[in-house]
């Protein structure tokens, strides 16, 4: 006949068995756990232990239950108490969430470096300008040639943090499915805002180098302000490598308003130079992007063209978490939960030695 010390460590390992088990913790599950162990606190044994001296698993079982991890989250530290890294699911529907938002998060335009960790990630660059090759005689030195110029790109990851949601805890507890739509959609568009700012403007010292910052300048001005020719937007298009142009994520980056100028324009056949192609619009054949980032009005560096996949992206995926917040001084009277968004990004133009993979234009003054 077993023990009771052995019926009560029976007890706490279904105990253990539902806190780990996969999926929603329900009520039901809740409600067999206590069960389960006032059933074991009821088994006494001769010598019973401390709570300094409870096995490893009693330990675990309990400080899972007292912190209430009933949901699919993992425990991301004891040093952010109610910090959890977003699930796996949850990451992917809010980067695509933020593609959605800007298109300099998408991969299928620029170069999106997705790491797990968040140490400074070295991208070598070489220059190919000068790299050619020659006929050699037999039996003949091959004459010295320049070598082509290494260097590094470096990408770090700033961090990115959204404003407070207050969840009701009850609506928390009893449609979880529904809160996680809410917050997907509420953290997709307040850090897409933050982001694709500065992934066009961004200083690339204290925040991430924004396209405009690492463009070359085509050499390309308006004639008149608020008014693109197509030779303008020619011009533009020349002043990129064709080396760069032939890439399949060479685009048109520019804000709706200036779009709006360009959407009337013809060619000398009277044709729209705006076409489209597998449903996307197209410029000279690439893929136009619209940001409301881009600057407009006069002076201003309107229009951005080359390969985005020069872009270099960088997104930590440890870094995307949801803090909760369960006792916010103002709301936790209120029988309320806070949720932040965070997330980590990084991104650098792949521009070595002077090359030009993506370039600007200016409207006129």
């Amino acid at each position: 006949m077993s023990s009771n010390k052995e019926k009560r460590a029976a007890l706490i390992a279904q105990a253990n068995q539902l806190v780990n088990k996969q999926g929603v913790f329900s009520k039901e599950d809740r409600a067999k756990f206590e069960s389960l162990m006032s059933l074991a606190d009821a088994l006494k044994v001769e010598t019973e232990p401390s709570v300094e001296q409870r096995s490893a698993e009693e330990r675990e079982v309990f400080m899972r239950y007292m912190k209430g991890e009933k949901r699919t989250y993992t425990p991301m530290s004891d040093g952010v108490e109610g910090g959890f890294i977003v699930p796996q699911q949850f990451y992917k529907t809010l980067l695509t969430g933020i593609a959605q938002y800007t298109h300099l998060m998408d991969e299928a335009n620029v170069n999106l470096i997705t790491s797990e960790k968040g140490g400074t990630i070295k991208l070598p660059q070489i220059d190919l300008s000068t790299i050619s090759s020659s006929i050699v005689s037999d039996n003949a030195d091959a004459p010295p040639v320049a070598n082509p110029a290494f260097s590094s790109l470096f990408l770090n990851g700033f961090t990115y943090r959204t404003n407070s949601v207050a969840v009701q805890l009850n609506l928390e507890q009893d449609s979880f499915e529904s809160i996680i739509s809410i917050l997907t959609a509420a953290f997709s568009t307040g850090l897409a805002r933050g982001i694709g700012s500065d992934l066009v403007n961004g200083n690339g010292t204290t925040a991430p180098q924004g396209l405009l910052t690492g463009a070359a300048n085509s050499g390309v001005t308006s004639a008149v302000s608020g008014v693109w020719s197509g030779i303008d937007l020619a011009a533009v298009y020349a002043s990129v490598n064709h080396a760069y142009r032939v890439s399949s994520r060479c685009a048109w980056l520019m804000h709706d308003t200036t779009y709006q100028q360009i959407l009337a324009l013809k060619d000398a056949n009277g044709r729209p130079l705006l076409g489209i192609r597998d449903d996307e619009e197209t410029l000279f054949g690439k893929k136009v992007l619209i940001s409301p980032d881009m600057p407009t009005g006069a002076g201003a560096k309107s229009i951005v063209f080359g390969d985005l996949a020069q872009y270099q992206v960088r997104v930590i995926k440890n870094g995307a978490t949801v803090l909760r917040k369960s006792e916010a001084i103002g709301f936790v009277e209120k029988y309320a939960a806070l949720y932040i968004g965070f997330l980590r990004v990084d991104a650098a133009l792949n521009a070595p030695n002077g090359a030009k993979p993506v370039v600007y234009a200016t409207a006129h003054v």
